[in-house]
């Protein structure tokens, strides 16, 4: 089957599965549950103790094995944009040594001007506060993952302990003004013949109008967090351009989410070159 007919065919969302919740030391059920019920936002859905999980607006639990190896074992990586942690967790799960990032307040959070003052009163009104998802969830699942603050454009081996060999983006491009820039500090991240590995959303109707032109649809006039929407060969070029070399469509995924978040994924791998 072509392109055009299995982007057609793009019909029915995965089921999640369960996966084991990491290290067994954290927190017990009951105060778990606590733990969660304590956060008033959740991005990521996140299973911190058996049978406990976090009441996320997206859930990608079935989408890390398409992903992701099954073993990381001695392999460093790194999670961009790494929110509540969900694969932070998850490649260390896999047994990665894993560094995340993420910025510490919603004034750098990049969201297009048109809508950011709004937002940040609502977040406000929320008590929503970056980093405290991550927290909770961490000590919940005993975790050993370094989180540091740092925005994608800053990240270099020398501010985040050292090359990764592994480099995880999870629907970060769509969010940066400038996503190629991005892509090239992470580039820099990684060692020679290092991978990236991203899950990135994709307009289907862009992408059966122009299958071989890289385009992207500008977005802060209808979306609040959004700058841009690309089709599936504008996922491609970006990494291209960047100085990313096998740049390569993996899988497509639409992961169980709240309505306003539903939509198709690529998953888009990538390398440094040797």
């Amino acid at each position: 089957m072509g392109l055009h007919g299995h982007l057609q065919g793009l019909d029915h969302a995965e089921r999640p599965v369960g996966l084991r919740c990491g290290p067994v030391e954290g927190l017990g059920v009951s105060d778990a549950r606590t733990a969660v019920a304590g956060v008033p936002f959740w991005y990521h859905t996140i299973e911190v103790a058996p049978g406990v999980l976090t009441p996320g607006q997206v859930d990608l639990r079935t989408s890390a094995a398409k992903l992701l190896p099954d073993d990381l074992t001695g392999r460093r990586a790194l999670d961009v944009g790494t929110f509540d942690g969900f694969w932070a967790f998850e490649l260390e799960r896999r047994g990665a040594q894993v560094v995340a990032i993420d910025v510490d307040a919603l004034d750098s959070a990049q969201w297009p001007p048109l809508n950011r003052p709004r937002l940040e009163r609502q977040a406000a009104e929320w008590g929503m506060e970056l980093g405290r998802g991550f927290a909770v969830a961490h000590e919940a699942l005993g975790s050993s993952v370094q989180r540091i603050v740092c925005d994608v454009y800053d990240a270099a081996p020398d501010r985040l302990g050292g090359p990764f060999d592994l480099v995880f983006m999870g629907a970060i491009t769509e969010h940066l003004r400038d996503p190629v820039r991005a892509l090239e500090a992470v580039l820099s991240c990684l060692r020679p013949g290092g991978e990236l590995v991203q899950m990135e959303p994709f307009s289907i109707r862009n992408t059966l109008r122009a299958p071989r032109t890289p385009v992207a649809h500008f977005q802060p006039l209808v979306s609040d967090f959004n700058w841009w929407y690309p089709n599936l060969s504008m996922l491609k070029a970006m990494p291209w351009a960047a100085g990313f070399v096998d740049v390569r469509r993996t899988c497509f995924l639409r992961p169980p989410s709240s309505r306003a978040m539903t939509g198709w994924y690529a998953g888009i791998a990538s390398r440094r070159p040797s």
